[in-house]
């Protein structure tokens, strides 16, 4: 398996979880030395590589190469991300040819009966460096390594060039691979304006982002005057607190005041158990911010750094409250601390999260009377970038893309 590595140590647990076999990962070398994670990543079966950047004997890869062979002789499956490093880039970077190298060297010791097929994944985040934010995982369709056995015979080393081109290509059709990290708000906002359709949202995205680069070798000037549109659409709705679905919906009277009633009656509900769990775990999360900020960490090791810091202080914390709880007020009130606190943290997050939504929505609502004209002009609007985007969509036609060792058998 070959992934795309925008977040860290985050990237393989991810893919290992959606797999239902074994994986063994390929990682760099450094990584093994890292307290803790040095430990689990062993104890994975993890098989370190060897980077000049870290100033590795490169002559040590030896070792890894053959312990890659020798798994995957035994049938076990291995997953690197073949740009070599996480980073925070819209689109995949250039990519080693290490993966391609290893694939066709397994075959070829094996005089091309192996049976090595190389799988694309696709990992989009929603927002990578936000607890619970969501993430698309994508898997496509596999290459065997055979095909480029002939190539392989001829010069090894074009053949895994042309083979890690193979594998780009694989690994863009489950990415979104974007230019800049501007283009995708706009997207998005394209997704809302346009029909439902069928497929998961980064599908969609990425057909909107295909459809932009074609536009673009066309008539650059139409796509340039489009994304000006929808910036400033853009604009507008912000400016009003709005989104595209608002300028649809028809909110009554009576199912605003509903929605008010229900959400300030569970907030008050609510409220006590949120405080508490609020309270409880104010101190830790700081921490956690507070080490991420002094690290000065790039987006891409945000979460592993928020994981790992979480692992040190939110135990801590907790074991500090019911070990003060039990002998402040007794065994009974210690268990109470002990299994219930973290119940009143995990109900704390989701009541938050819920109440910031459910205001954010009665701003609006409450704001409909004072903005009928701006819905007015919102609503002409959006139906004319309607209106233009399917134009666009049907008058530049799709570009096939061929891949040689696209395994389409199953």
């Amino acid at each position: 398996m070959v992934a795309n590595h925008p977040n860290s140590l985050i990237d393989p647990v991810l893919v290992g979880s959606v797999v239902e076999r074994r994986l063994l990962f390929l990682a760099k070398e450094p990584i093994f030395r890292v307290p803790i994670v040095g430990r689990l990543a062993r104890w994975a079966g993890a098989i370190p590589i060897y980077r000049r950047v870290d100033g590795a004997d490169m002559a040590q890869n030896d070792a890894t190469f053959a312990a890659v062979y020798e798994a995957l002789e035994r049938g076990e499956a291995i997953c690197l991300f073949p740009e070599g490093i996480s980073h925070d880039e819209p689109e995949i970077q250039p990519l080693k040819t290490g993966a391609a190298r290893m694939a066709l060297g397994a075959e070829a010791q094996q005089d091309w009966l192996l049976g090595v097929r190389i799988l694309p994944v696709g990992l989009t985040y929603r927002s990578k460096a936000r607890f619970q934010s969501s993430v698309a995982i994508e898997i496509g369709e596999p290459l065997r390594a055979a095909a480029w056995r002939e190539s392989f015979r001829a010069d090894p080393t074009e053949a895994a060039r042309d083979l890690t081109e193979a594998i780009r290509a694989g690994m863009e059709r489950v990415t979104l691979n974007l230019e800049n990290w501007q283009d995708l708000p706009l997207l998005r906002l394209a997704a809302q304006l346009l029909p439902a359709g069928s497929g998961h949202e980064v599908q969609r995205l990425r057909s909107f982002a295909e459809i932009g680069r074609r536009v673009e070798a066309q008539d650059p000037r139409a796509l340039a005057r489009l994304r000006e549109r929808l910036a400033t659409f853009a604009a507008r709705l912000d400016a009003g607190g709005l989104d595209v679905r608002h300028l649809e919906a028809g909110y009554s009277p009576r199912a605003v005041l509903l929605f008010l009633f229900t959400n300030l009656l569970a907030t008050l509900i609510g409220l006590p158990l949120a405080l508490l769990g609020s309270l409880a775990y104010l101190l830790p999360w700081a921490l956690v911010h507070g080490t991420v900020r002094l690290r000065g960490t790039s987006t891409d090791l945000t979460s592993t750094v928020k994981i790992l810091a979480s692992f040190v202080y939110f135990p801590a914390f907790h074991l500090l409250w019911t070990v003060l709880s039990w002998q402040t007020w007794g065994a009974a009130w210690g268990s109470l601390v002990l299994f219930g606190l973290p119940i009143a943290g995990i109900y704390a997050r989701h009541f938050l999260r819920r109440r910031r939504k459910a205001w954010r929505e009665a701003r609006v609502f409450l704001s409909f009377p004072f903005q009928l004209r701006r819905l007015r002009l919102l609503t002409r609007e959006a139906q004319g970038l309607r209106t233009e985007l399917l134009a666009l969509a049907e008058r530049i036609p799709a570009s096939p893309r061929e891949n040689p060792g696209l395994d389409t058998e199953n």
